[in-house]
């Protein structure tokens, strides 16, 4: 069962964590790649938002499972949920709990208000006023790098963590 979710946790980072970085590429360099239209890449990160948040939604209760079992591998829920940072291992799986936390605030900030107004502009296939997509389609873009540097940096704690099997 532990290896289960152990593996459901890896491939959901993957997914997850690819989608982000992929998105968060595409977007911020979509004037750079020739015939691609603003608002085609945005289209395809909006038509695969719910593959990455079911990704996050499978990635968050098995990591925190995951650190519950790694802090405390009788499973005792009070004492393993805690945040320590009595050794260097758990210091790193307690900072990597607060990333997680940022991630999902941020990625709920990012899909719902971040990416409302490229819906909004986007009606029927066309774009209503090209200029305040262009801004719209820029912050969605920013947002989308800062959530894949904190969901690398949830990844590396875990890289780092000898406790984290």
């Amino acid at each position: 069962m532990i290896t289960a979710l152990h593996a459901l946790n890896e491939l959901a980072a993957l997914v997850h964590g690819g989608a982000l970085l992929t998105f968060a590429i595409l977007i911020n360099a979509r004037r750079a790649i020739p015939h691609v239209r603003t608002e085609d890449v945005v289209r395809v990160y909006r038509a695969f938002g719910a593959g990455i948040g079911l990704s996050l939604g499978a990635f968050v209760p098995t990591d925190l499972f995951r650190h519950v079992h790694a802090v405390n591998p009788t499973l005792s829920l009070p004492h393993s949920l805690a945040l320590r940072f009595d050794t260097a291992d758990h210091s790193l799986l307690s900072v990597r709990m607060v990333l997680l936390l940022a991630v999902w605030v941020s990625y709920v900030w990012l899909e719902v208000w971040t990416v409302e107004p490229t819906r909004k502009l986007d009606k029927n296939g066309a774009v209503d006023d090209a200029v305040a997509y262009e801004a719209a389609a820029t912050r969605v873009g920013r947002h989308l790098a800062v959530n894949a540097m904190l969901f690398a940096g949830v990844v590396v704690c875990g890289a780092l963590t000898r406790s984290w099997s």
